[in-house]
């Protein structure tokens, strides 16, 4: 379970990203307002590289293929 304060490293390199929260996004569809669609999201921020500060946001699916969490020992 993913909680506010988690760190992570991202698999391609050496980037770490801290948990801010994470809530459910509903995407309705604008042509049938009765289809909605319940996605799962993760807002982050970047500790380290390039974009330190920058925080950004990705759905939990996508999440779990980019992301290995970093165990506190």
């Amino acid at each position: 379970m993913i909680k506010p304060g988690d760190l992570f490293q991202h698999l391609g390199n050496d980037v770490i990203i801290e948990v801010l929260r994470t809530y459910n996004y509903r995407d309705i569809d604008p042509e049938c307002v009765e289809s909605v669609a319940i996605i799962g999201m993760i807002e982050v921020v970047i500790l380290s590289g390039g974009n330190i500060g920058k925080k950004t946001k990705y759905s939990r699916k996508h999440f779990w293929q980019k992301f290995l969490k970093l165990e506190s020992k």
